[in-house]
């Protein structure tokens, strides 16, 4: 006696159930359609979740796809989606398998409000290549957290997963914010693997410096979701208003950038610097080549890819920077000169042989101290002059200046000292040692005072609250485009 049937089943070789039976679940897809999938369902429903792709198309919102890897900081990835369809967006998330143990499909469905993708070969999607689909679908790519694993497989051009295959496939630009442990972080192969994705144009939020899961403090956390929302819009706004490589107000334009700190070297193992990291004046360089710009950056010694497209020369001490700068000038016309780079403010006759530990501090008392040259005041006083078109200066102050209700008066005071000093037609001063604020930090917020014709006084146009580097590079360029050849005027 054959075995009795278990509720719901149909033999395969059953007729056709009726449409009015419970068993009409899954709808045929036409086979003229690659999208008609989700088939949306009336406004009035409770069901109303999904929409299908096709709609997102023709919607005023912008296309984010989401991939969240596997790390601990994927628990921010619901907070994450609910920024970005705040900030007007469709969101699409992908996961990698080991992300699932860090978050929830039905927590990121739940908040993007669209089915959650993890499966490279899904019967129900790849009927139609779905993973090369993905892939066609953003405006932009968001990898957040961007784990070590997952920039890895990226720079070599792996696909054994969905976010993988996406990443390869993809036409859109991609944004990256790493999140991993400081020292994965430090690891010449991640430094490799970040220096290969940069140079195939990918762009970078964070890390940020903080404490991290595993007990370390140091570089490595994920970025907040506000800061990573920020460079989010701004890339895709700039992709919005057609401002590419090859259009937009600084196409064309030769911008000349400093970055980092300089060394000034007591003897062959110590020197005297500070804390630059050289994180804004990559930034600058990386939005002004983004917006068409041909940039050249001076380097000090730090630990940064170069942005993609950016010529780039290293230098370590003063003297050198000095050098590479004044070569630049003469080389070609400059449209800008951003002089970000925080260099040694001393100099001394080096030592040539270690000096021993016992006699160090009456040594280094011994020895010639003397002010550093002040490499700005310089370049404006030998390119600023003279008939013709000559570049536009821009210099950067970093301020300490004490909590209290004169915080504003007091930068704006040094920063207006340090416009008329260094003879720039623009400076943008800020503090240091706050939190947020400078060095070491991946956001950054201050006062861009512009020189204003016939001796008026200085024009100030405040930056607003502690915003990501790269958006903060934006900013100033866009407020400086129309100053480009009025220098001086």
């Amino acid at each position: 006696m054959p075995e009795p049937l278990a509720p719901g089943y149909v033999p395969a070789d059953s007729p056709p159930v009726p449409g009015d039976s419970p068993f009409d679940v899954v709808k045929p897809v036409p086979a003229d359609s690659r999208l008609d999938v989700v088939k949306p369902v009336p406004e009035d429903s409770r069901l109303d979740v999904a929409k299908p792709a096709p709609e997102d198309r023709s919607s005023a919102r912008r296309r984010v796809l989401l991939i969240v890897a596997g790390g601990i900081a994927a628990y921010k990835a619901p907070e994450l989606v609910r920024a970005l369809i705040a900030a007007g967006c469709t969101v699409q998330v992908v996961m990698t398998p080991a992300a699932r143990a860090f978050v929830s499909e039905l927590a990121l469905a739940t908040v993007s409000t669209r089915p959650v993708r993890s499966s490279l070969l899904d019967p129900a999607e790849e009927g139609r290549v779905g993973h090369i689909e993905l892939a066609d679908w953003p405006e932009l790519v968001l990898v957040a957290p961007a784990t070590a694993d997952i920039m890895a497989r990226a720079a070599a051009g792996l696909a054994d997963d969905l976010a993988a295959c996406c990443l390869l496939a993809t036409r859109a630009p991609v944004l990256w914010a790493p999140a991993m442990n400081t020292n994965m972080w430090r690891h010449p192969a991640t430094r490799s693997n970040l220096a290969t994705l940069r140079a195939r144009g990918a762009e970078f939020v964070g890390p940020d410096r903080g404490a991290l899961a595993c007990g370390w403090i140091g570089e490595g956390r994920m970025i907040d979701p506000p800061l990573i929302v920020e460079a989010a819009t701004t890339l895709l706004a700039a992709r919005a208003e057609g401002l590419s490589e090859a259009g937009g107000a600084w196409a064309g334009r030769r911008v000349l950038i400093s970055a980092g700190p300089t060394r000034t070297y007591i003897d062959p193992v110590r020197f005297i610097s500070n804390a630059s990291t050289g994180a804004m004046g990559f930034a600058l360089a990386a939005a002004a080549r983004t917006l068409g710009a041909d940039v050249t950056l001076v380097a000090g010694p730090v630990e940064l890819a170069t942005p993609h497209g950016v010529r780039r020369v290293d230098v370590e001490t003063a003297a050198q920077m000095h050098a590479a700068l004044e070569q630049a000038l003469v080389d070609a016309p400059v449209d800008l000169v951003a002089m970000v780079a925080a260099v040694s403010d001393l100099e001394v006759d080096r030592a040539t042989q270690k000096l021993e530990k016992a006699a160090l501090l009456p040594t280094m008392a011994g020895l010639n101290w003397r002010r550093g040259v002040d490499i700005l005041a310089s370049l404006t006083a030998r390119h600023a002059a003279g008939p013709g078109p000559r570049p536009f200066f821009l210099g950067f102050a970093a301020q300490t200046v004490d909590e209290g209700p004169e915080i504003e008066g007091e930068l704006l005071r040094l920063g207006g000292a340090k416009l008329e000093s260094k003879s720039v037609d623009a400076i943008f001063v800020n503090r240091v040692g706050v939190p947020g604020l400078g060095f070491a930090s991946s956001t950054n917020a201050g006062y861009l005072l512009l020189r204003a014709p016939g001796g008026a006084p200085a024009t100030v146009q405040p930056s607003g609250p502690p915003m990501a580097k790269e958006r903060l590079a934006g900013w100033l360029l866009a407020r400086l485009a129309d100053r480009l050849g009025g220098a001086g005027a």
